[in-house]
């Protein structure tokens, strides 16, 4: 839920303030490093002493925040993806039913990297998730934004992404056997934030782009947007965490695309009723109900085998 909400305000900003992929993904980023700040508040430092060692003059980081960092790089990596298919189609409830293949991708590398097998059920029902994503290229309308281009764009999305939730599994699944209860969660998470921060800085430099005045001038709605990034991405983690399987949790956040409808019908519906009507911020939104039928039907079969899996 919290996602669909930043991937409508992302709907916005592509349309009037990003001049680029590049200002998305280190906005993305560097916005990262206040929840690591904040995050520092409810961790104990005993806790976080025996994964992080300065003594002797010497800088010791525990593998498993090492991985977190790296996790968190590659999902500042695909939100660079992310930005430039949103440039490619100003589309999110197209881009996000195409994201759900990581449905796919995520038991592959959990299978390769992790070992991770399921029962066959379970993966019949992530195929019949994965065809109900493929459905929207049956819409007339939809097909005529689908490219090879843009599929490459958004192979790059679906990859990173699956790459970093079997990172955060990794992680999570190593602190847990140390038994640091929720303390090694927030420890996780936040050398995950801090990787996404650095992700951020990456692009900056290797962009050469000086955010200072777009911050400056947007900062106010950078706020709210990064704020409801880092509650979706916390509660993303967290079942990561707590789920038996990061391959179900991959599979659950292909509802996504309902959460973007819903909302932008209920934006189109506000401005009906408002005096001011902004026609840029209403035909951004009616783009998101372009072939909203064959969505919806899309995102039925899908919870088919959500259900499956389930």
């Amino acid at each position: 839920m919290f996602w669909a909400m930043v991937n409508i305000i992302d709907v916005y900003f592509v349309d009037g303030i990003y001049k680029d992929e590049w200002d998305g993904v280190i906005i993305f980023g560097l916005f990262q490093i206040i929840p690591s700040i904040l995050l520092l508040f409810f961790i104990k430092s005993d806790f976080l002493i025996k994964l992080v060692d300065f003594q002797s003059g010497n800088f010791f980081l525990c593998n498993s925040l090492l991985l977190a960092i790296l996790g968190g790089f590659f999902f500042s990596f695909a939100f660079f993806f992310y930005y430039k298919a949103l440039f490619n189609q100003n589309d999110v409830a197209l881009l996000q039913i195409l994201w759900n293949f990581s449905v796919l991708v995520v038991p592959i590398i959990a299978f390769l990297f992790l070992g991770e097998r399921l029962p066959l059920y379970k993966y019949i029902g992530m195929v019949i998730t994965l065809f109900g994503a493929t459905l929207i290229l049956f819409d007339k309308k939809l097909k005529m934004k689908f490219s090879s281009k843009y599929a490459l764009i958004m192979l790059g999305v679906v990859i990173l992404f699956s790459v970093g939730m079997v990172i955060g599994e990794k992680v999570y699944s190593n602190l847990n056997s140390i038994t640091y209860g929720n303390q090694g969660f927030l420890i996780g998470f936040l050398f995950f934030s801090i990787g996404s921060f650095l992700g951020g800085v990456f692009f900056m430099f290797y962009g050469k782009r000086n955010p200072i005045n777009l911050i400056k001038r947007y900062y106010k709605i950078f706020f709210i947007s990064e704020g409801l990034t880092f509650l979706g991405t916390l509660a993303s983690q967290r079942a990561i965490d707590i789920s038996p399987s990061v391959s179900y949790v991959a599979t659950v956040e292909t509802f996504t695309p309902v959460f973007i409808l819903i909302f932008s019908f209920l934006i189109l519906l506000l401005l009906k009723f408002t005096k001011n009507k902004q026609e840029i911020v209403k035909k951004i939104y009616n783009k998101q109900l372009d072939g909203i039928l064959i969505k919806i039907f899309a995102v039925g079969i899908m919870a088919i085998g959500i259900f499956i899996i389930s």
